[in-house]
């Protein structure tokens, strides 16, 4: 699409439809990014634990998610109760066992959480959909000083809403912390004190939920409104040389 194409499209078009307009645009970004950053997002996990221990995995312990799910179904009588217990339930377990103790205590591990994975492919679609959104307008724009502010605003508000639903769903245990995988596990290993990240445990669900909506409000705002047209020149007067 021409760059005067794209600024007829967003002038145009109301929020919404911008928004679906850069989604068609730029679906082959977005399915890159949700496929490819969570792939990047546990990599990166499971390098926080090597460097703060200095100790590389020595176990994988896959796990029967389908089978466990449907064992819960069976056995739970309350939806209430089955949510929360299937979304807890693991499908990958990477960590490293110290054997110096009996059969070998976990002193760090990392856990894939399925409703964890699809909450961290949502984000990379929409820091996809953000990026690409971002360039339809400087384009679109020529690079306006409101455009570029916009832009920078938005780049802001997408990358702390990253840095949330990242920080709310990344699932390290380590000894230390004596707690199941979490993300004040992977504060604590991060080097946060254990109780200060224990203290936030309560609105991990919260923040993970205010970081997706930052990132969609981003989006949103960058679609807003489409692209100011330029004024028209004024025809000229009467009599004017």
């Amino acid at each position: 699409m021409s760059t005067l194409a794209l600024d007829q499209t967003y002038r145009e078009t109301g929020t919404l439809r911008s928004t679906v307009t850069g989604v068609k645009r730029w679906h082959r970004l977005i399915i890159g990014f949700a496929l490819g950053f969570p792939v990047f997002f546990y990599l990166l996990l499971l390098a926080i634990p090597v460097i703060r221990y200095g100790h590389f995995p020595n176990y994988v312990t896959p796990y029967d998610w389908f089978g466990n799910v449907a064992r819960i179904i069976k056995s739970t009588g309350s939806v209430q109760d089955m949510v929360p217990i299937i979304l807890n339930e693991w499908l990958l377990e990477i960590g490293y066992m110290d054997m110096n103790y009996g059969h070998g205590i976990a002193e760090w591990s990392l856990s894939l959480v399925p409703h964890k994975i699809v909450l961290v492919s949502l984000t990379g679609a929409l820091i996809a959909l953000n990026l690409g959104l971002m360039i339809d307008r400087l384009e679109a724009a020529g690079a306006t000083a409101q455009q570029c502010l916009r832009a920078g605003g938005s780049g802001v508000l997408a990358t702390v809403g990253a840095l949330f639903t990242g920080l709310t769903n990344a699932t390290l245990f380590s000894i230390a912390c004596c707690s199941t995988p979490s993300w004040v596990g992977s504060l604590a290993i991060l080097g946060v004190e254990t109780s200060s990240a224990f203290a936030l445990e309560p609105y991990g669900t919260a923040g993970s939920a205010l970081g997706i909506a930052m990132l969609l409000g981003s989006a949103l705002w960058l679609a807003r409104g489409g692209v100011e047209p330029k004024a028209a020149p004024l025809p000229p007067t009467k009599g004017a040389q």
